[in-house]
């Protein structure tokens, strides 16, 4: 088990894991910039984005069953930071999809007269989301920008601890809809995160149940 940490110590591991999760970005636009990436370092951004947002997004999914199996307590205060960075990363794939693939697709005709411009991009933004793959990654956007936005102590005041609790498990739809999004491509690396996540709902569901069971018998023993 592991002890608590004081209120210093978790500001500078905050610090140094804020540093650390910006650092894909900051690479990303490094390697854009000096050209090392290959020959569409656009659809690099796309791509590379929407596979830190599924990394973040697993990364907030674990912190209870982490807390769970270790006893750090400590490690839910990381969890606001990993969740927003999923969004925030969620955010740059979809910009960079819209600007990069759609609107950079246009003409200069077209590109110089805004009007036209953005209905043609969101007339070619309509007839991808006719294709499953676009769609539940809308679906996943969209289940997480309630999160992320409630994701201040003021909000869960404001909702009360039940509702906020209800609606953050949103974020379990959200990180499947983003799995499928990732395999339906027949991406590599999907599976991986379809095994991890796989782990983090056995592991809330065995607390679940753990939980349950340990109410119930308070109960016998009450009523007992």
């Amino acid at each position: 088990m592991v002890g608590p940490l004081s209120d210093r110590v978790i500001r500078i591991l905050k610090s140094i894991v804020f540093a650390a999760s910006l650092s894909p970005v900051a690479f990303l636009l490094w390697d854009v910039f000096t050209g090392q990436l290959n020959a569409n370092p656009f659809n690099a951004i796309v791509r590379s984005s929407g596979f830190w947002s599924l990394r973040f997004l697993c990364l907030t999914l674990a912190i209870t069953p982490l807390r769970w199996l270790t006893g750090w307590h400590s490690v839910v205060k990381f969890r606001r930071m990993f969740g927003l960075f999923g969004f925030f990363y969620a955010t740059v794939h979809t910009a960079a999809y819209v600007l990069f693939d759609r609107l950079a697709g246009l003409d200069a005709w077209v590109r110089a007269r805004p009007l036209i411009a953005t209905a043609h991009t969101l007339s070619a933004i309509g007839v991808d989301l006719l294709r499953p793959f676009f769609a539940i990654g809308l679906v996943a956007l969209v289940l997480m920008a309630p999160l992320a936005a409630t994701s201040t102590v003021g909000m869960i005041r404001r909702l009360g601890g039940r509702r906020w609790q209800a609606l953050h498990r949103l974020a379990y739809p959200a990180a499947v809809a983003s799995v499928l999004h990732t395999y339906w491509p027949l991406t590599p690396r999907a599976p991986r995160y379809a095994v991890i996540l796989g782990i983090v709902f056995v592991l809330r569901v065995g607390r679940a149940y753990a939980r349950r069971r340990a109410s119930m018998a308070r109960t016998v023993q009450a009523v007992g």
